[in-house]
């Protein structure tokens, strides 16, 4: 990842620079939503290369966790035996939330309310831990984006020389319009 998107080995962030990213990203946004309405702005958490992935930018955290858990550094999914062992990382915490809201929707589907039960209290237990404000839990390089959903390349090109975005970031050329890492977007001062 290059250096202008986030220093290298970037950093984590904790819950309140993961929710001050987005108010900023999601700011943004509604100013070039009134410059550029042509383009359908759309956005978008993302990450390329090892670990990449992408979801709808959102603050709820089992929309994160199901659909974009490499936002946390944990894509695996892996089998958790006993969520209430104590000690356990926050990562592979993310993993447990996953695998037990998969369990859940299983579970939902089958109709086995019993089990529903039980996994909702659990997943909303590891929910809590992951909500810990101190938590350094979100990377940093991954980016917030604003994703065109028509493609008008005109308006575009003009849209990546917008000066409310970050200098550097986005090529003339390219269909992507990056606002920041959540490092650069988080930590920020006003």
């Amino acid at each position: 990842m290059s250096d202008r998107l986030c220093k290298i080995g970037g950093m984590n962030l904790n819950r309140e620079q993961f929710l001050r990213a987005v108010e900023r990203g999601l700011a943004l946004l509604k100013e070039l939503k009134k410059d550029y309405p042509e383009l359908g702005l759309k956005p978008v958490f993302s990450r390329f290369g090892a670990r990449s992935g992408q979801c709808d930018l959102t603050t709820d955290l089992r929309k994160i966790v199901f659909a974009f858990p490499e936002i946390f550094g944990a894509g695996d999914l892996t089998y958790c035996q006993n969520l209430q062992e104590s000690g356990k990382t926050a990562l592979h915490s993310v993993q447990c939330l996953r695998f037990s809201l998969v369990q859940i929707k299983t579970a939902e589907e089958a109709g086995d309310k019993e089990t529903v039960s039980k996994l909702r209290k659990e997943s909303n237990e590891i929910e809590r831990r992951l909500l810990n404000p101190e938590l350094k839990l979100y990377r940093g390089d991954v980016l917030i984006e604003y994703r065109p959903e028509n493609l008008k390349y005109e308006s575009l090109r003009r849209l990546q020389q917008d000066s409310r975005l970050p200098p550097g970031l986005n090529t003339v050329g390219n269909i992507r319009v990056i606002a920041g890492s959540l490092e650069l977007l988080g930590t920020q001062k006003d």
